[in-house]
């Protein structure tokens, strides 16, 4: 059957006046298991050997063409023709968001692989001791806790999908994120406090917004939210807590053990200190109006702290158990 493409092109060698983005339509004669990558590669063969776009292995293996479908990111190669028009109506194919466009499909990668570059994106042994990598034994728990790390594809989808990367263009993003949890939790890592130090510095992984399209759109299931989640944790429990990521998550583990529910009034002064906080008046104000603002630091406890306390109670035993 006939399917329509939708796919936007760009082209920075045509004149000043046609140098914009447009959007160009193309037929294409679909059948079952036919994929997006399989279609772009017949416009180019029959129609139009114009449309630039990256392709290699055609197997979910390289991460190279992948692209933005009907919106999200997705790899061309491993998505079907057929399901994704019957599931949005169309076809619409476009370059990946987040990332600046130099023809058609093609995206610059460059600041991706900076990213990465920033992350140390090896093993480092502890100073002088180079020999001890070679010495750590690695049980099938230390295995397993790195493992759906080491299974990204490089393919950007995640940064693609990233809110936190589309406000900032200098925020680490979180394909280079789950790569820094590959290393930061090797057990043979020797410089984990360090690396961790790095990460919880501007534009790090405390800038992550927890929008979660970073894992439901990842074609390997990665899952980068999960290794920010890890990094972040390993960052509190080696005492690296003088950022405002660190002290907000302190300040709402502070509120809930005291009252059982979160007291913004006081996680706001605890978070960002008594000035920057007049700041953060007229919003204030804000949640005043809609009962989101009590008087700070006498919230009345909720009903059943003993089982809250209980819990906390339980976690500071774990800890102990463990040192």
């Amino acid at each position: 059957m006939k399917i329509k493409i939708k796919i936007k092109r760009f082209n920075p060698n045509e004149g000043e006046e046609s140098r914009e983005p447009y959007f160009q339509l193309y037929n294409v004669e679909a059948g079952e298991g036919m994929t997006v990558l399989d279609a772009l590669l017949k416009i180019a063969d029959e129609d139009d050997p114009t449309l630039s776009f990256r392709r290699s292995c055609r197997s979910a293996i390289c991460g190279s063409c992948a692209v933005s479908i009907n919106g999200h990111a997705k790899l061309a190669c491993k998505t079907q023709i057929l399901p994704e028009r019957h599931k949005f109506g169309e076809i619409l194919v476009e370059p990946l968001a987040n990332h600046a466009v130099m023809k058609d499909l093609i995206v610059d990668f460059s600041p991706f692989w900076n990213k990465m570059s920033r992350v140390t994106p090896y093993l480092t042994p502890p100073p002088g001791r180079q020999e001890q990598a070679d010495d750590v034994k690695i049980t099938p728990a230390d295995e397993a806790a790195i493992d759906r790390a080491q299974t990204c594809i490089m393919c950007g989808a995640c940064n693609s999908e990233c809110n936190a990367l589309e406000i900032d263009p200098e925020y680490i993003a979180p394909a280079a994120l789950a790569k820094a949890w590959r290393f930061v939790g090797d057990v043979r890592e020797g410089e984990k406090q360090k690396r961790l130090e790095r990460l919880s510095m501007e534009h790090g992984m405390w800038d992550c917004v927890r929008c979660v399209h970073c894992t439901e759109y990842c074609p390997k299931d990665v899952r980068p939210l999960k290794e920010i989640e890890l990094l972040r944790s390993a960052a509190i429990g080696r005492g690296i807590t003088d950022n405002h990521g660190a002290k907000h998550v302190e300040s709402m583990t502070q509120s809930v053990k005291r009252v059982g529910r979160l007291d913004e009034a006081a996680m706001t002064f605890k978070t960002l200190g008594f000035l920057r906080s007049l700041g953060m008046i007229p919003f204030g104000l804000k949640m005043e109006l809609h009962g989101k603002m009590p008087m700070p630091l006498i919230f009345s406890q909720i009903e059943g702290m003993d089982e809250v306390k209980t819990i906390f109670d339980e976690i500071e035993e774990k800890k102990k158990e463990k040192e």
